[in-house]
C-alpha cells in the first residue's frame, strides 16, 4: 500500500513537470494592435501651406513731392471711396540757398539785367531808324506826285519803313523776354516763406475698404511716387499656396478644398486658377523645388470674417475622391519582396498576405485585391511578427480615421460656437 502511495506521488509530481515543462517552452502569443479594412469613401489630396491675401491691394502714393502731414488713420480703419482722406501733403516751397547757388544766381541775375538794358538800347536805335525812314517816305510821297522824284525811290523808302516796323516789333519782343528771364531770376533769388507754398493736397481712398498697413505716419518730407499706405477690401479674401509642379499637375480649376489650421473651424474652397508660370523656392532642406501658385477662393457663407491679409493656413487639394472603396490603414502595409503586403489575422494566427494597392493618401490605401471587408489586421507589425505565429490584441480595435482631423460634429460645434465679429464699417454691413 505504501509502495503504491509513492508511486502515485511520483507520477503527480512528474506530470506537473511536464505540464510545467510544455508550458514554458510552449510559444505564446504576441500582443499586438489591431486595425480593420473598412468599406467607405476615400479621397486622394495634395496637401501644403498656404496664405490668405486680399485679391485688389491698392497702394496709395503721394502724387506730388512735399511735406507729409501726420497720417491719422490706423491699421483696420474704414476707408470709403472718394471720401475718405488718407493723407494730406503740403507742396514742397523753395528750398534755401547756399552760398554757391545764391552767388551763382546773383550773376545770372545781373547777367538778366544787363540784358534786359542792351534790349532796350537796341529798341533806341530800330525806333530811331524807324522815325527816319518814316519822315523820308512821307516826304518822297509829297514828291512823287509832281515828278521831283522817280517812281523806284518811293517805293525803296516805303519798303525800308516796313522793314524797320518789323524790326522795332523784334526788338519790343526781345525786350520783354529779357524783362521776363530777370524776372525769373530775382524770383529765384528770393527767400521762401509759408505764403508762397501751394495749397495743401488731399489723397483720397479710391475704393470701399480697410487700412491695410501703413507704410509712413510721422510728418516729413515725401517724394513723388512714394507709397503712403495700403487699402483693400477685407471681403475679397483668397488663398494662395505654393505646391510642387507635380502636384501641380494633377489640379485642375474647381477642384474641392479644405482650409484648416487657421485659428477656426475647418472651411471648404475651390481652386479658381493655377498660375502657369512656375519658381525655383528653396526648401526647409536646402533642396531646391519648382513651385506652382494655386489660387482658391472660399465657398461663401462660413465663419471666416476674422481672417485678414497675410494669415497661415493649411490647404489639402482633393484630386481624387471615390466612394464605397476598400481601404486599409497604411499603418497595416509593408513591402515584402517590392510588393506591398500586410499581417491578417486567421484564427489567432498572422497570416502574411500580398495586397494590390491602387491610391493611397497618407492614412489609408486603396486594396484593390488581397483582402475583404472586415478583415483584421497587425497595425506596425514588429520583427516579431512572422506568417503564422499566434498574435493577441492588445486592445479594442480603433476605428479607421477619416483623415479630416476632426469628426462632423465638432466641426459643426466648433462653426456654432465661432463668435463671428461684424465689422464697423458700412460696406461691410449686408
Amino acid at each position: 500500500m505504501a509502495l503504491r502511495n509513492r508511486l502515485l506521488f511520483w507520477a503527480a509530481i512528474a506530470l506537473i513537470v511536464l505540464a510545467l515543462a510544455v508550458w514554458a517552452f510552449s510559444p505564446r502569443p504576441v500582443d499586438v494592435d489591431i486595425v480593420a479594412a473598412r468599406l467607405g469613401p476615400m479621397t486622394v489630396s495634395v496637401s501644403e501651406e498656404g496664405e490668405t491675401r486680399i485679391h485688389d491691394v491698392f497702394e496709395i502714393s503721394a502724387p506730388v513731392a512735399g511735406r507729409l502731414e501726420r497720417i491719422d488713420l490706423d491699421a483696420g480703419d474704414c476707408v470709403y471711396q472718394g471720401e475718405t482722406v488718407v493723407a494730406v501733403i503740403r507742396p514742397v516751397a523753395a528750398p534755401v540757398l547756399d552760398s554757391r547757388s545764391q552767388k551763382q544766381l546773383s550773376a545770372v541775375a545781373e547777367a538778366a539785367a544787363a540784358a534786359v538794358t542792351a534790349s532796350k538800347a537796341e529798341l533806341d536805335r530800330v525806333r530811331a531808324e524807324l522815325d527816319r525812314a518814316t519822315t523820308d517816305a512821307n516826304r518822297y510821297r509829297l514828291l512823287a506826285p509832281g515828278g521831283a522824284i522817280s517812281r523806284q525811290v518811293l517805293e525803296r523808302s516805303e519798303a525800308e519803313e516796313r522793314t524797320l516796323q518789323a524790326a522795332t516789333r523784334a526788338a519790343e519782343a526781345a525786350l520783354a523776354m529779357r524783362r521776363q528771364e530777370l524776372a525769373a531770376a530775382r524770383a529765384a533769388l528770393r527767400p521762401s516763406s509759408d505764403s508762397e507754398e501751394g495749397e495743401l493736397i488731399d489723397v483720397i481712398a479710391p475704393i470701399d475698404g480697410v487700412l491695410l498697413r501703413r507704410l509712413r505716419q510721422s510728418e516729413g518730407p515725401v517724394a513723388q511716387g512714394a507709397t503712403l499706405v495700403e487699402v483693400g477690401d477685407p471681403e475679397e479674401i483668397e488663398i494662395v499656396a505654393d505646391l510642387l509642379s507635380e502636384d501641380a499637375v494633377r489640379i485642375s480649376p474647381g477642384d474641392p478644398v479644405v482650409i484648416s489650421d487657421w485659428g477656426g473651424p475647418v472651411l471648404h474652397g475651390k481652386v479658381r486658377r493655377i498660375e502657369p508660370f512656375a519658381f525655383t523656392k528653396v526648401s526647409a532642406l536646402g533642396i531646391e523645388e519648382q513651385r506652382v501658385n494655386v489660387v482658391i477662393d472660399l465657398v461663401p457663407g462660413q465663419p471666416a470674417d476674422r481672417m485678414g491679409h497675410g494669415y497661415r493656413v493649411d490647404v489639402a487639394v482633393e484630386v481624387w475622391a471615390q466612394e464605397d472603396v476598400l481601404a486599409a490603414p497604411m499603418t497595416a502595409l509593408f513591402k515584402q519582396d517590392r510588393a506591398w503586403s500586410v499581417y491578417r489575422i486567421e484564427k489567432g494566427r498572422a497570416r502574411l498576405r500580398q495586397v494590390e494597392v491602387g491610391h493611397l493618401n497618407g492614412q489609408e490605401a486603396q486594396i484593390l485585391a488581397g483582402l475583404e471587408e472586415g478583415d483584421i489586421l497587425v497595425e506596425h507589425p514588429s520583427n516579431r511578427i512572422e506568417d503564422g505565429v499566434l498574435v493577441r490584441a492588445r486592445e479594442e480595435l480603433r476605428p479607421i480615421s477619416n483623415g479630416s482631423g476632426e469628426t462632423e460634429s465638432e466641426a459643426v460645434q466648433l462653426s456654432a460656437s465661432w463668435d463671428t465679429a461684424v465689422s464697423g464699417c458700412d460696406f461691410l454691413i449686408r
